[in-house]
């Protein structure tokens, strides 16, 4: 097979533009990767207009049998209570698995009599306030109940947690910007953003207590905080 003169220099000039290119992807490592990477924060102060609950329903007895009768009772009386008292403002009711145990062993001077222990957790939101003290009231006159915690909390929490990931990102951009001009250099549009770990501990109320001259005292909301964090990498150039 023969080509003509323009096919040979269209294969030669193919040839050629291959080895260039080859050629330019190896020159183009040699560019050193100038890049800075911080981390950004910001937080957030809402006021809380939700308070999650932990209860527990535990009864020790001598026998496991007492033990899960009492336990039914009174978990019974604490669901009945918790709908009965707040209503409307009670959410997300549920209650966890129940637990059978037995305590094998006792220290020196402990009672042995009620080895056997049978509990339940119940967990609930509510977005009344005025019904905290009545709900402690009641619930602590239970047999075998226990506050565990109840947390301040926000309806708005993820929306208010995207607002805060954006002013972490900005927090970001102007720190890498900071240390880049500080360095004789500007940033680029960021190469990588991760987010982090961000919410904080969130104020956490007293389980139910007591006064001698009447019930739990009114809780008092404040703030809580939500925050986010955001690393980011951004491209480094030279002014």
């Amino acid at each position: 097979m023969t080509f003509s003169l323009p096919h040979r220099l269209l294969i030669a000039l193919a040839v050629l533009l291959l080895s260039l290119g080859c050629c330019n992807t190896s020159f183009a490592t040699d560019f050193p990767t100038r890049k800075v990477t911080v981390t950004g924060t910001a937080t957030i102060k809402v006021v809380p207009d939700q308070m999650t609950w932990t209860v527990s329903i535990t009864i020790n007895d001598a026998t496991l049998a007492k033990a899960k009768a009492r336990h039914d009772e009174s978990l019974a009386d604490a669901l009945k209570f918790i709908k009965y008292v707040g209503g409307n403002a009670i959410q997300d009711l549920q209650t966890g698995g129940i637990r059978f145990e037995k305590q094998t062993y006792f220290p020196d001077g402990a009672d042995r009599s009620q080895p056997f222990s049978c509990s339940t957790s119940i967990t609930f939101t509510l977005t009344d306030f005025d019904k905290y003290g009545a709900l402690c009231d009641g619930l602590a006159k239970l047999d075998g109940a226990q506050i565990s915690s109840v947390d301040y909390a926000s309806s708005k929490a993820e929306a208010t947690k995207r607002e805060a990931l954006k002013q972490a990102l900005l927090n970001a951009h102007d720190k890498a910007n900071d240390l880049a001009v500080a360095g004789g250099c500007y940033i680029d549009k960021p190469l990588e953003i991760q987010e982090g770990a961000g919410d904080g501990p969130r104020p956490m109320l007293m389980a139910a207590t007591f006064r001698s001259g009447g019930g739990t005292p009114p809780p008092v909301a404040g703030q809580i905080e939500i925050s986010a964090t955001v690393t980011a990498t951004y491209d480094m150039f030279y002014r």
